[in-house]
């Protein structure tokens, strides 16, 4: 997961390159009229609607990650006209709690490791949207996972002033056609990132949490045997105050 970080930072380095000079040449029809301003380089139908999505997990025992996840998805969303999606069956509960009325899409993948057809049926309703915001837990460390937020947009806006590109590419065989496997396959790559990325996290937080419990399983078990020890001494002194009270009389 985390090497993977860097290869796709990588291949959206090259994709946003092709991009700008892609946009740079449509800027050239713009000055000519030939093309409206204002208007982006996309080569995939887009509804103009914003989507947020969280990805939570199917069961509890995921320490803290998971709620933190949950509660910065909430008061990002709970003043926006936007559309709500949601992986995994405890988010789902958790939002239910809060929002029972608020209308969303539900999606279970699972905990671990990635199950194809439904993650293909998760990218196939989200690519339609014009802006896709992914709610998910990050890996740091062991010791740190932190809520993260994703933004994907669909495309580059061009107008006049619209730079020339960085890198000069020559395309085969098409630049269009590139620019369209390029687009479609480096969402469905960063989602799937976002779900390895949001599991590490479950993990290493419920490493945490399973450590924080065996440490409260001791402290207790200490309590428990000290406070045996009281009661037995109790016990015992009070069968010799019996014993002493009985051999008096």
């Amino acid at each position: 997961v985390l090497k993977n970080r860097d290869f796709l930072a990588a291949i959206e380095v090259i994709f946003n390159d092709a991009l700008s000079y892609y946009a740079s040449k449509i800027s050239e029809l713009i000055k000519s009229g030939k093309v409206k301003e204002g208007g982006k380089v996309t080569f995939l139908a887009h509804n103009a609607r914003t989507v947020a999505v969280l990805i939570s997990a199917n069961t509890g025992f995921y320490g803290e990650v998971v709620r933190a996840t949950f509660n910065k998805f909430m008061e990002d969303t709970k003043n926006e006209d936007i559309e709500v999606t949601i992986i995994g069956r405890l988010g789902r509960t958790l939002f239910l709690e809060e929002k029972p009325d608020r209308p969303y899409t539900y999606f279970e993948l699972p905990d671990y490791g990635v199950d194809v057809e439904k993650l293909s049926q998760a990218i196939k309703h989200l690519v339609q949207y014009e802006e896709i915001r992914v709610y998910y837990g990050k890996y740091y460390s062991v010791v740190t996972q932190k809520p993260t937020v994703y933004s994907i947009s669909s495309g580059k806006t061009v107008s006049q002033k619209t730079k020339n590109a960085p890198v000069a590419y020559i395309f085969e065989p098409s630049l269009e056609k590139i620019l369209m496997f390029f687009e479609t396959q480096i969402f469905a790559s960063v989602f799937d990132q976002a779900i390895r990325e949001s599991q590490l996290a479950k993990f290493a937080s419920r490493i945490l949490s399973m450590n924080k419990a065996t440490d409260n399983i001791k402290d207790k078990l200490r309590e428990l045997t000290l406070e045996n020890l009281k009661i037995s001494h109790s016990l015992i002194n009070r069968r010799q105050l019996n014993a002493l009270v009985s051999s008096v009389y």
